[in-house]
């Protein structure tokens, strides 16, 4: 019986990993791995996505300015709760702030930090007195 031989680095003792073909000799493991071409194309980079997309970023930065000059025109607590600070140093959106209620300033509260937790976390209150509105109508 005849023993094949890496076609490549010519050593009998190392078993043969892959069979001769057309193109190629017959190699050994260490041959087939170091001659053999990458069959997958080199990874691109990708740019990773936007945190914001272009609309929101402008949105947003026209919020900004307008939440700024907000709190300079009505700079104390519109609730005043017991808790209150009396100084204004949040927007509380009285609609939420989907769609274009994130620019509406007659939805707009300025409010303390205390009463905008309040209000957050008292929902039924909030829509009593009036701190709040439902965006559904059910």
């Amino acid at each position: 019986m005849i023993k094949k031989v890496c076609g490549i680095c010519n050593n009998p003792n190392k078993p043969i990993w892959k069979a001769k073909t057309r193109d190629n000799p017959c190699m050994c493991k260490d041959c087939y791995v170091s001659e053999k071409p990458s069959q997958k194309p080199p990874i691109k980079a990708r740019e990773p996505i936007k945190k914001t997309s272009d609309k929101q970023a402008k949105i947003n930065r026209a919020y900004t300015d307008m939440r700024v000059q907000y709190l300079k025109m009505i700079h104390h607590c519109q609730v005043s709760s017991t808790d209150c600070t009396h100084v204004a140093t949040q927007i509380h959106h009285r609609a939420g702030r989907i769609g274009n209620n994130m620019l509406d300033t007659t939805t707009w509260l300025s409010v303390c930090h205390t009463c905008h937790e309040l209000i957050e976390r008292n929902p039924l209150w909030a829509y009593e007195k009036g701190y709040s509105i439902k965006r559904l109508n059910k």
